[in-house]
């Protein structure tokens, strides 16, 4: 074909009803109402006014109406009374020459109740809307299922958390007695087994606490509580447990904190310590030699859709065993670990990033991770806080 001859098709109007031969007309005609009755969910059209002119027999199962009944009916007779609104809404909205997707309930006539997802499509001819074409799909078993999951999941929440309120009361007296013991002048023998026994109850007692703290998370309990919150001082606390823990592993740590962090900001300052203080253990615990860096910048929100005055970044490098790129997509899933073969000091439930990750957007921020397998680890927990003029209190919420 010619240069010429493919303008001259491009410029061919697309086939009409107008345009279309007899033969094409009736082939495209059948072609629909084969596509329309074989749907495998309920499909119809309603006029202008509301009042069904046809469906398919999968809408007729669902009402329990036959083409007559059903071509007599409006819309409003076989939906749910609470439903009727958001209904109308969409039928509205198709109407107007916008597609809706809504959520309601068919009740047929002999009583059954039908959960339906229905997306309302409005029918155009001539250039005008003269009605709507409606498609629902039967989503009755689908939110059984997710109610079953919801209530299962609120199950096990309960049961964690008043496990763990059991337990961390004995615990508490088991950590404090042996914290006692291991502060008095024993042998060495009873002194070793001591700190044993110390050790592994304050471990216990994290195990207990990040159940607790995470079962909240799941209920949507956690309340943030906004004040004015100084980010050196919260850096502070961190190191003032970080420093010495660090070189008792040999490891070297470093917290560099850039001019654009502001003095005095607004935002969680115990969620905040929390979060941090998470990453650097977890980076003290998987680090056996060389280094952990903690660098915190800030930046402006800018025309950011979270936006508040500044972002905050606490970055947290290490020179650790690392995290493959695989581990990295679960990495923020509740009871998974990183290092599925943990022992000794790397051992965990998996619930430290997790209760983390949420943390970060309870408060409009974000937790990344970046990390090579048996090279290192990244991780920046960015937070949106507020500039204000008024000096942050002493205590840094840790």
């Amino acid at each position: 074909m010619t240069p010429d001859e493919h303008e001259h098709e491009r410029d061919r109007p697309s086939p009409t009803p107008a345009t279309l031969g007899d033969g094409a007309l009736a082939q495209s005609s059948e072609r629909y109402a084969s596509m329309f009755t074989h749907r495998p969910h309920a499909t119809y059209s309603v006029d202008e006014r509301g009042y069904f002119t046809d469906a398919n027999d999968r809408a007729l199962e669902m009402t329990g109406l036959t083409l007559d009944e059903m071509r007599q009916a409006h819309f409003a007779e076989v939906i749910h009374p609470d439903d009727l609104h958001a209904i109308q809404e969409g039928f509205e909205g198709a109407m107007s020459g916008e597609p809706r997707v809504v959520d309601a309930r068919v009740v047929s006539a002999e009583g059954e109740v039908t959960e339906i997802r229905c997306t309302a499509i409005p029918v155009i001819v001539g250039g005008e809307v003269v009605g709507v074409h409606g498609v629902s799909e039967d989503v009755t078993e689908a939110n059984r299922v997710l109610r079953e999951l919801e209530e299962a999941n609120a199950a096990k929440t309960l049961f964690l958390a008043t496990v763990s309120h059991e337990i961390r009361t004995p615990l508490a007296a088991l950590v404090g007695a042996s914290e006692l013991l291991v502060d008095s002048e024993l042998a060495p023998e009873p002194q070793h087994l001591a700190r044993i026994v110390h050790r592994s109850g304050d471990r216990l007692m994290r195990l207990v606490h990040d159940i607790l703290e995470f079962s909240g998370l799941e209920a949507h309990q956690t309340v943030l509580r906004r004040c004015h919150v100084d980010v050196r001082a919260v850096l502070d606390d961190v190191a003032s447990w970080a420093v010495p823990l660090a070189e008792a592993r040999g490891l070297a740590i470093t917290f560099r904190v850039d001019d654009h962090v502001p003095t005095a900001a607004f935002g969680d300052a115990r969620r905040i310590n929390q979060v941090v203080t998470n990453l650097i253990r977890n980076a003290l615990t998987f680090t056996e030699r060389g280094s952990v860096d903690i660098r915190v910048t800030g930046r402006p929100c800018g025309d950011d859709a979270l936006a508040q005055d500044t972002w905050v970044d606490f970055e947290v490098r290490d020179t650790g065993i690392g995290i493959s790129e695989c581990q990295l997509h679960d990495l923020y899933l509740p009871f998974v670990r990183a290092d599925q073969q943990a022992t000794g000091d790397h051992l965990g439930i998996g619930l430290g990033l997790a209760i983390c990750a949420r943390l970060a957007d309870l408060m409009d921020g974000r937790l990344t991770a970046d990390s090579t397998l048996g090279e290192g680890s990244t991780f920046t927990f960015a937070v949106p806080l507020g500039r204000t003029e008024e000096p942050a209190p002493a205590s840094a919420g840790g």
